[in-house]
């Protein structure tokens, strides 16, 4: 019998997704996958599984409510070859596998589970029941690469996503850190690898611009970053640190920035983990990118706009003149995108 050319979203009971693991910033690019995902198959019990851990099962956990059913982090499946000859952690059968990488061998483990149909990129789809139709062009963008496995099992999925909900009570205690009565911009000058990182010195200055043109900077600083607050306040006099307000409980959540975002009539970063916090936050957004593919991994957001350092002939975001940053931000606020 020829297998059907989608998977039926009304007859699938269980649909299982698997990846090598997901850290701050991929949890939060990949937020509108999982939501694309529940729209194809809303009847189905989903189950997340990693090889290592995932943040949908912990920092982003509140966030992926109704759209992972099941997670299995350290399944064992993807960690060395010799996984794909010794027994299986588990053999739940599932109607649907996708599997979101591409290193070949954890595909042949992968597949060795159970399945109704599978899809996968690995390989140029070699092992995979559903593929692209000849000349297809791969997506530049890794969120469109995720929902393009979904739509080659589910068929075009079209859903109105809503904004990704944040916590009222973090909401609440974000307006005691931004009150009513300015305008807020958000400036993360941090990023997990300093190479990535536009000079401090820069966004002193873009700070300062801000402020006279009436915005009250506002410095999102992540729990790396924490000796950058003294010297920024003395250069920065009346900008604020809503991180380190003492209205939180200890320790960082993504979901507080996501949350002083919310406050903010736009926002600068750097590529790393917050800018995607501030996309999940859809506020207006400029990202400054060095040495990564800003096509790749931009974060989706209404409205917003990219630096490259590649385009002044450098892999360093150091490269980016201030002046373009100013000049980008300007359109940002005024509204033109």
């Amino acid at each position: 019998m020829a297998r059907p050319v989608f998977v039926n979203a009304a007859t699938a009971q269980s649909v299982a997704v698997f990846s090598y693991q997901e850290i701050i910033g991929d949890g939060f690019y990949k937020l509108p996958v999982l939501r694309t995902l529940r729209a194809a198959f809303p009847a189905a019990r989903i189950t997340w599984i990693t090889t290592r851990d995932t943040v949908f099962a912990s920092k982003l956990a509140p966030l992926t409510a109704g759209l992972i059913d099941e997670f299995r982090q350290h399944c064992g499946i993807g960690e060395t070859v010799a996984g794909m000859f010794k027994p299986m952690p588990f053999r739940e059968p599932y109607s649907l596998i996708i599997d979101t990488q591409s290193v070949v061998f954890r595909t042949l483990t992968l597949r060795r589970l159970p399945h109704g149909a599978f899809v996968s990129p690995a390989a140029n789809f070699l092992f995979s029941n559903f593929k692209p139709k000849a000349g297809r062009v791969r997506p530049r963008h890794m969120v469109d690469r995720l929902t393009e496995l979904i739509e080659l099992a589910a068929g075009p999925v079209r859903a109105e996503l809503p904004p990704v909900p944040v916590p009222a009570d973090l909401l609440a205690r974000a307006a005691l850190t931004l009150p009513d009565g300015a305008r807020y911009v958000a400036l993360a000058p941090g990023a997990g690898k300093r190479v990535k990182c536009w000079p401090l010195d820069n966004f002193i200055a873009l700070a300062r611009a801000l402020q006279a043109s009436g915005f009250t900077p506002a410095f999102v600083i992540g729990p790396d970053e924490t000796e950058w607050v003294a010297p920024l306040r003395e250069a920065v006099p009346g900008a604020l640190f809503p991180e380190q307000a003492d209205v939180w409980d200890a320790g960082f959540s993504p979901l507080r920035t996501m949350a002083i975002a919310r406050r903010c009539a736009a926002a600068v970063a750097n590529d790393a983990g917050v800018s995607h916090m501030f996309g999940a936050a859809d506020i207006p957004l400029l990202t400054l990118f060095g040495p990564t593919d800003s096509e790749k991994f931009r974060p989706r957001v209404t409205h917003g706009r990219v630096l490259r350092a590649s385009d002044y002939g450098s892999q360093e975001t150091r490269a980016i003149p201030l002046d373009a940053v100013l000049r980008e931000m300007n359109m940002l606020l005024e509204g033109r995108t």
